[in-house]
């Protein structure tokens, strides 16, 4: 690889050795965190989420920081190292037959977009296929539509799939759905809690999942803290379920065997209370 924001990320994380890193002022670490196929009631695969901390071992969310790297010019850096830590911490634990969801900031995917090919070699040198990433951009106001649909075709062509996060906030509209026709679409946990606490937005739930099946794409609910909130998602024809009631983000590969058997619970709970009210 050339000298790059790729390659200089790669180089970083190699030196440090550890599961952490020391970037400028704070240490990196990865969490990871289930996803779940409804249908199958089974682990598909794990989101890799930044954590970060300061010389005083406070807790930096990863808004703020991205936001302060971006200000300061280092935001692309920041945003590789973190593609380069997550992909080195999964593959010490890789199960082998996981996806791997890595975010990556729609302003570094739009700077960078042309080293899209490096990323798909940066997931090799980590002894990944890109078939087997999922690039997950967030749902926000990226200022040029016509290059966030370059950047995801660069990524899509680089192998990867594409999931569009946080939908439901920001800039979320069913036209860039259209336009670029990722393949998993992970709804805000906002849209769930106003489905939780207002019949008409429960109602309304469902049809905005069709839409996004019409467009090509799977769902995912994120956020899910409860059985309520899952039945929910279940019963609204989401196809994926991510959230700390099947398992909290953590260092190590949670048990998927756990959230599995909830989802097969609330299945089984599903089709019972079908069969009653067909009494």
């Amino acid at each position: 690889m050339v000298h790059s924001n790729c390659h200089a990320a790669e180089e970083l994380v190699r030196a440090g050795g550890g599961a952490s890193l020391p970037w400028r002022d704070v240490i990196l670490a990865s969490h990871f965190q289930p996803i779940f196929a409804i249908h199958r009631e089974a682990c598909i695969g794990y989101e890799a989420l930044v954590r970060a901390t300061d010389s005083q071992g406070r807790a930096v969310p990863p808004h703020p920081l991205f936001d302060a790297a971006f200000r300061d010019g280092h935001g692309v850096e920041l945003d590789w190292v973190c593609r380069a830590l997550h992909l080195r911490n999964f593959a010490r634990m890789d199960p082998g037959d996981r996806k791997l969801f890595v975010n990556i900031h729609s302003q570094a995917a739009m700077q960078d977009f042309a080293a899209a090919g490096e990323f798909a070699d940066l997931v090799r040198f980590y002894g990944l296929s890109p078939k087997r990433v999922c690039v997950e951009i967030l749902e926000d106001s990226c200022g040029d539509e016509s290059m966030l649909r370059k950047t995801v075709a660069a990524y899509r062509r680089a192998g990867a799939a594409i999931a569009m996060d946080d939908f439901g906030t920001g800039r979320s509209n069913f036209d860039r759905i259209v336009a670029l026709r990722p393949d998993v679409v992970k709804l805000d946990r906002s849209i769930l809690i106003d489905a939780v606490g207002d019949q008409k937005s429960r109602r309304m739930l469902p049809g905005i999942i069709e839409l996004l099946h019409e467009a090509g794409a799977e769902v995912a609910m994120e956020g899910i803290e409860s059985a309520n909130e899952a039945m929910i998602a279940i019963d609204s024809g989401a196809d994926q379920l991510q959230g700390n009631y099947f398992a909290p983000p953590a260092a190590q590969l949670p048990d998927e065997n756990y959230g599995a058997s909830v989802i097969t619970r609330l299945m089984r709970m599903r089709v019972g209370r079908f069969a009653a009210a067909g009494d």
